[in-house]
Order: structure tokens, then sequence, then C-alpha cells
């Protein structure tokens, strides 16, 4: 009965719009209650989402949402761990992205730009990108992973796309998903880095399906193509083949 009791007075409270103050004297007038978790209630405001803990709430608000100071600080502590852990694993992946960019321009040096007579400056400028990627445009350029072409992406799509952008690699990953789109097929990498800034997923377009019949999520793959850039939220790779 208590149980349910709490649960009417949740509904109630996202249903209808509210006014809090703290114990402090900050108020939160008309704001609508977006849900209630051990600790605190987050609402929703004007300005914006604000969560309030129920230490900072007089006692006959902690009493209507049947506060548990117990339960809060076991709750608050996992919320600790858990965003201490996420932040350590960001930190962890920022330095393999860092350490992967290291051994990749250390194993494939910046060509040296040549100057180009005045006759052939203006066509070239209009192949996109700059001078630095344009003579790996039919060769193969190495090596590279799924998660560390998406982190570069991922700080700057101007930059990734200068570097990368035209170059043949050859991607070795897991497979997420295989799916058509119109002619093609489309093969999706997992990307365990992160689903963060303007880069969420890595598809790999085939126009030849040859090799892919066997292929299911889940499995191991290595394949060559092409860096397209970003489409949507979508890193691409055309000309893709086994």
């Amino acid at each position: 009965m208590k149980a349910l009791t709490f649960l009417l007075l949740c509904f109630a409270s996202v249903a209808l719009a509210d006014d809090f103050k703290t114990i402090d004297g900050k108020e939160y007038k008309n704001v609508t209650i977006s849900r209630v978790e051990p600790d605190g209630i987050v609402l929703i405001t004007k300005s914006g989402v604000s969560k309030v803990y129920f230490t900072e709430l007089p006692k006959e608000v902690q009493e209507r949402f049947n506060y548990d100071a117990p339960k809060a600080a076991a709750y608050s502590a996992e919320q600790v761990a858990n965003s201490e852990a996420f932040s350590k694993q960001r930190q962890e992946s920022e330095q393999q992205r860092v350490e992967e960019r290291k051994k990749y321009w250390s194993e494939h040096p910046a060509p040296t730009l040549q100057p180009q007579p005045k006759s052939q400056q203006g066509s070239s400028s209009n192949m996109g990108g700059t001078a630095l990627d344009r003579p790996a445009y039919s060769q193969s350029a190495g090596s590279i992973t799924p998660q560390f072409l998406v982190a570069e992406y991922a700080a700057s799509e101007i930059k990734a796309d200068n570097m990368y952008r035209g170059r043949i690699f050859t991607v070795s990953g897991t497979i997420k998903s295989i799916f058509r789109s119109g002619g093609n097929i489309i093969v999706e990498l997992y990307v365990p880095y992160y689903r963060a800034g303007t880069v969420s997923w890595m598809n790999c377009i085939f126009i030849d399906s040859s090799g892919l019949g066997q292929k299911t999520a889940g499995n191991p793959i290595t394949l060559t193509g092409r860096v397209a850039g970003l489409r949507g939220n979508a890193l691409t790779m055309e000309d893709c083949q086994l």
C-alpha cells in the first residue's frame, strides 16, 4: 500500500506543475517533475532541467516523496562510482586514440609536397581537402581501426576530412549489422569508442556482396575501402571489398 501511495504521488507530481522552495530559500516555481530518484527530484523548469536533492528540501517535501536517507546515500554513492568509471573509460579511450594517431603517422609520414605550376593550382584546389592527402587517392594508406577513425571525426570533421577523406584503408572490426540500401550492401561496424559529438556509427558500403553471404552480426571482418567522410551521423567508407 505504501509503495502504491508513493507511485500515485509521483504520477500526480509529474502530471501537474508545482512549486518548491529549498531550505536556503531558493525557489522553483511552476515546474514539472521529470522523475523522482532516491536522493532527489529532477525538475523541468523554463530554463532547463535541474536536480534538487532531498537534503536541500524541507522535511514535509521529503516525507511527501518517502525520502529514505540510507537508500539515498547508497544511490548517490553508486552514481558517483558510475560517473568515475565512465570518466576513466573516456580517458583511457582518449589515450588510446592519441597513441593510435602517433603510431599511424609514424608509419605513414606525410609526403613532401612539390610546388605546382600555376596552371595546375586552380584544378587541384577544386578537389577538396588539402594537398597532404592527394597522393594517397589511388593507393592504400595502410591499416586503421574503426574506433580511431570515428574518434578523429568526432574530434574535428574538417581536420579529419583533410587527413583521411579519399584515402584507402584496410579496416578490421566486428559486424554490428548488415542491411541493404538501394543496390548496395551496408556493413555497420561496431565502434566501442563512444557515441558523442557528430559521429555515432561507421558504415561500409559494398557494391559487390561476394563473400558477405556467410557474415552475420557479431562476426569479425577485415575489409578495404575508401573514406568518404560523414553522412549524417555515420562515418562512411565506400567501394568496400573483402
